[in-house]
């Protein structure tokens, strides 16, 4: 599959010197997403492979073909018809990145990973070709080169005190000791920094604010998710026990994490600002998956990343609808007249942000309320209490900034306000994504027989 995907994106940089059409661009674009899913589909191959590098399993399957979907959505976007190639031949290679994130068995496989989606990212973010996206690139690069510098080093340290790189050896080794416990700490702060986790969180709001829209929503969603795929699979070897201090440490932070992108969100005046604080909430949100082991937290991870992948997609492609019109500041709303079917999509995809009924975000918050209840009653630890306490009140105050978007845009709307007109399509794209987000409320059982579709398991 990573070969179909790494073929194509040197197909779409090739065709891009003649300058074609950009909807050819796109078509081959998806055309190479879909052999490679075509190619996951019918890989039914588990296990340890390339020199044991690579390992394949129902999890790595059933996400490797959700990025491919996820990835797919970017061609919705309208902006892409102002995008050169070059655009979509690094996407093509942050999903190959991100793919061989959760597939990898070797340290080394993880770090070149890692480096593949950081690189494209750093680049994308300055594809606006603006002063401002300049600078969040630059900010960006420098945040990710010093913890590609830490992650490295924490490489070594794991490397010298076991001499081994691979994970699947990891359990034959003592990780009791100062050094491979510290380079174990350092690594999981470079896959903090793609998951925008608490201290390595500081980059996201001013990339998820210069970015193309449509490469933000992308950001936002494969390369986090590959980074909490790959963090469970380190935290599911089994080198640590289960009251060990990196459990505590990583729930600390994912706490931290929820706090700080709530609170942040409430100072924004801009609106993919705010919505970059929302993301980072998330991050915690998602966090205790990857320390969670249960057969439920398994499917409570698996159906908040299907949610969590139509919420971002929509909620940034419908403020790409609005930046098109010069919407870009809370206020901007409010002297403008968005129809009631633009306005009323927005406020449920933001409803849905929030986790309320009868959002299928209420039920991916539910299922992650209740799997972090059932972890604190089976472990008895306080920390899942104060998780579950904390993303709690989290949510109660996400209220309070993702509903001041539909505020300005009905309530606070003034008489002299300019209409703003959107075309026939981006209603019905707009509508699909709340039918979706709905349908999944009253029937959430489809995502788990998606999953067991994508796995190739039939009962």
């Amino acid at each position: 599959m990573e070969s179909s995907l790494m073929l194509g994106a040197i197909l779409v940089l090739v065709i891009g010197l003649f300058r074609p059409n950009q909807h050819l661009i796109k078509v081959i674009f998806l055309i190479v997403l879909i052999v490679a899913f075509a190619f996951n589909q019918a890989n039914s191959t588990t296990g340890i492979l390339m020199m044991d590098s690579i390992l394949l399993s129902p999890l790595s399957k059933i996400f490797g073909a959700l990025f491919l979907i996820a990835t797919s959505l970017i061609a919705l976007y309208k902006r892409g018809k102002d995008h050169a190639p070059e655009f979509y031949f690094f996407i093509l290679s942050m999903v190959v990145g991100s793919l061989f994130m959760i597939k990898a068995n070797n340290l080394l496989v993880i770090y070149l990973a890692i480096e593949l989606v950081s690189f494209g990212s750093y680049i994308l973010t300055n594809f606006s070709f603006q002063k401002k996206s300049f600078e969040a690139s630059l900010k960006y690069l420098l945040f990710g080169a010093i913890s590609s510098a830490i992650m490295l080093f924490g490489i070594g340290l794991i490397y010298g005190s076991t001499g081994t790189l691979y994970l699947s050896q990891w359990a034959s080794f003592s990780f009791e000791g100062l050094m491979p416990q510290v380079g174990f700490l350092m690594l999981l702060f470079g896959i903090f920094f793609k998951i925008s986790i608490f201290p390595s969180h500081v980059w996201v709001p001013a990339t998820y604010e210069s970015a193309p829209v449509d490469a933000t929503a992308f950001m936002s969603v494969v390369p986090k998710l590959a980074g909490l795929v790959l963090l469970k699979h380190l935290m599911e070897i089994g080198i640590f026990s289960k009251d060990h201090i990196v459990y505590e440490l990583i729930l600390v932070l994912g706490i931290v994490t929820v706090i700080i992108g709530t609170l942040g969100a409430f100072m924004q005046l801009n609106v993919r600002r705010m919505i970059s604080f929302g993301a980072i909430a998330h991050s915690g949100f998602l966090l205790p998956f990857a320390i969670m082991s249960s057969e439920t937290s398994y499917e409570a991870f698996w159906f908040y990343s299907v949610i969590y992948m139509i919420m971002n997609f929509g909620v940034f492609y419908l403020l790409d609808e609005f930046e098109r019109k010069d919407l870009t500041l809370l206020k901007d709303y409010s002297n403008s007249s968005i129809s009631v079917w633009i306005g009323g999509a927005f406020t449920l995809i933001l409803v849905s942000l929030v986790g309320l009924p009868p959002l299928s975000g209420f039920s991916a918050k539910f299922f992650l309320f209740s799997t972090l209840w059932e972890y604190y009653q089976s472990s008895n630890s306080g920390y899942f209490l104060s998780y579950l306490i904390v993303t709690l009140f989290a949510t109660v105050g996400s209220l309070f900034f993702y509903l001041k978007i539909p505020k300005h845009i009905f309530l606070s709307s003034q008489a002299d306000s300019q209409s703003i007109n959107f075309s026939f399509s981006t209603k019905i794209i707009a509508t699909l994504f709340c039918i979706v987000l709905l349908l999944l409320f009253f029937v959430p059982q489809l995502v788990m027989e998606a999953q067991h579709l994508l796995n190739n398991v039939h009962e």
